[in-house]
């Protein structure tokens, strides 16, 4: 991808007539939120002797909500229509998070049993600085108003922190002549940084109030692939909700394979200030 961009660079440079004008840009802009798609995370387990069964689901729902960020860019035309540029924003989606545990079991003489579904209620937040290199075509110039379309790759600077709470069942521990099975209300969190490559495309339209700088209003697609996190268990001990046994967890990835899928594709609609020089 740098070779291509530098590729591109020279191309203009070299066989385009040059008309070197330099603008920097900064301003805000209202963000559609990033997603995150449900999730149902099931496991059976019998153990070694065949004493119980256990069908453990757990369950995840996002609401999302939207909100604001701000840009920064500097780009260099070459001439009248083409130009190269680097953008840089920051945007952020809270999240509401709902889990939920349910547990059914079985005994080796087929008694069963289960529990009332337990719901807990979250919240989170995904952040990311989309750093863009865009094309740039000038579809309209006249003395006042300028129409750019620009698309070009895309790296997201991704923070995610996410809290959470799931259920993890335990047993069976023979006692007294007594088996005992329990499960634990374990704490879920989330707290990763990751870069995720995608683009972005869009249109800006400029209006030139002084010999030297425009007011801009824009509109952007972000486009990414899914993040896939998994939820990590909080280490420490627990008391089972039945009361009956009490566990040391050591092992954060206690519930392997509960995803959390993100999309950050997104789009944004901003406005802003631009200066040429």
């Amino acid at each position: 991808m740098k070779k291509i961009i530098i590729l591109i660079t020279l191309m203009f440079l070299v066989i385009i007539p040059v008309r070197g004008e330099l603008a920097i840009n900064i301003g805000g802009f209202y963000s559609g939120p990033f997603s995150i798609d449900s999730f149902t995370f099931n496991t059976f387990y019998t153990d070694m002797d065949d004493v119980v069964s256990f069908d453990e689901t757990n369950r995840s729902f996002y609401d999302n909500r939207a909100g604001g960020g701000f840009n920064a860019g500097i780009a260099f035309f070459f001439n009248y229509k083409m130009g190269l540029g680097v953008n840089a924003s920051f945007m952020k989606t809270t999240f509401d998070i709902n889990n939920s545990f349910d547990w059914n079991w079985e005994w080796w003489d087929g008694d069963r049993g289960n529990i009332d579904p337990k719901y807990w209620i979250n919240t989170g937040t995904i952040s990311t600085t989309p750093v863009s290199i865009n094309l740039i075509y000038r579809a309209v110039s006249t003395d006042r108003i300028k129409v750019n379309i620009f698309a070009g790759p895309t790296i997201f600077l991704t923070s995610v922190e996410l809290d959470g709470n799931g259920g993890y069942a335990d047993g069976p521990l023979l006692y007294d002549s007594n088996y005992y099975i329990d499960w634990y209300d374990v704490p879920l969190e989330v707290s990763a940084s990751e870069s995720v490559i995608g683009g972005n495309g869009g249109i800006e339209i400029e209006y030139m109030f002084s010999e030297s700088m425009n007011l801009y209003i824009s509109a952007t697609y972000y486009f990414a692939g899914e993040l896939n996190l998994e939820w990590a268990v909080k280490p420490g001990q627990y008391t089972g909700e039945f009361g009956s046994l009490v566990g040391t967890i050591s092992n954060p990835d206690l519930l392997p394979g509960y995803t959390i899928p993100v999309q950050l594709s997104t789009y944004t609609v901003g406005f802003g200030i631009k200066v040429y020089f």
